[in-house]
């Protein structure tokens, strides 16, 4: 009897772990939703890295448009879409101090296109620009006074160089793209007292360089001509292909 209650506790056990097994046990996850953000050349761009280099030093090319807008002057400066930069605004003997890939960087774009485009009589301007880009990007005093008088002292000679009116498609690096459009007489697509309404002006989706839009090619409509006979032949087929009673 003994035997027959202890079995019996033994398979109540084991009904019990085998309900427990198959139970099903719901877990709840809180995941963090992130807030829609509007697309914004204000935000930092996409850089992107690719398999070339000059003069030893890696190139980058820009994936969209990078608009800055210099408050002292109220000058519009649109960096285009795959320009390439070095980030190298920066002469070698200021390296030490500055990383021409560090927190200048986004200045940098902002400096090269301006040298890239060489306006007579600008460079200092085009400095000046570099500083204060500089400091609104976050960098601190002492770097960016100290990127700014490098560029000043030993600058002169990568200013409005040839070689650098280059662009690249980063997925194909290696095919040299012709410009866009010919190299502008100055960098400043327009000017807006104190960069008034700028920050509107991007959200807007403005584009200072739009690309052009290529419609995909639609053959042309197939015109069908009734002949007269057409209904003749369609019931000669017809009384030829009906089965025989």
């Amino acid at each position: 009897m003994k035997g027959l209650q202890r079995g019996a506790a033994i398979l109540a056990g084991c009904a019990t772990l085998l309900l427990g097994a198959c139970a099903t046990t719901t877990t709840t996850v809180y995941m963090p939703v992130a807030p829609t953000i509007k697309p914004s050349s204000l935000t930092p761009q996409p850089v992107i890295l690719f398999n070339k280099q000059k003069n030893g030093r890696k190139l980058f090319t820009l994936n969209e448009e990078f608009p800055y807008c210099d408050a002292a002057t109220g000058r519009v400066i649109v960096v285009p879409k795959w320009y390439v930069t070095d980030f190298a605004s920066v002469p070698w003997f200021g390296q030490g101090v500055i990383d021409p890939q560090g927190p200048t960087a986004r200045a940098a774009i902002i400096h090269d296109w301006l040298y890239a485009i060489g306006q007579p009589g600008k460079r200092e301007e085009a400095d000046d620009i570099f500083y204060r880009a500089m400091i609104s990007f976050g960098v601190n005093e002492m770097q960016a006074r100290t990127a700014y008088t490098a560029v000043r002292t030993g600058g002169e000679k990568g200013y409005g160089l040839k070689g650098d009116w280059t662009f690249i498609d980063p997925t194909r690096p290696d095919i040299l793209q012709s410009p866009p459009f010919a190299k502008p007489g100055t960098g400043t697509v327009r000017v807006l007292s104190k960069c008034a309404g700028f920050r509107d002006l991007v959200m807007s989706g403005w584009k200072a360089y739009p690309e052009k839009v290529i419609l995909p090619a639609t053959p042309p409509p197939v015109t069908v001509k009734k002949m007269p006979y057409d209904g003749l032949v369609d019931g000669i087929f017809k009384k030829k292909d009906k089965p025989k009673s």
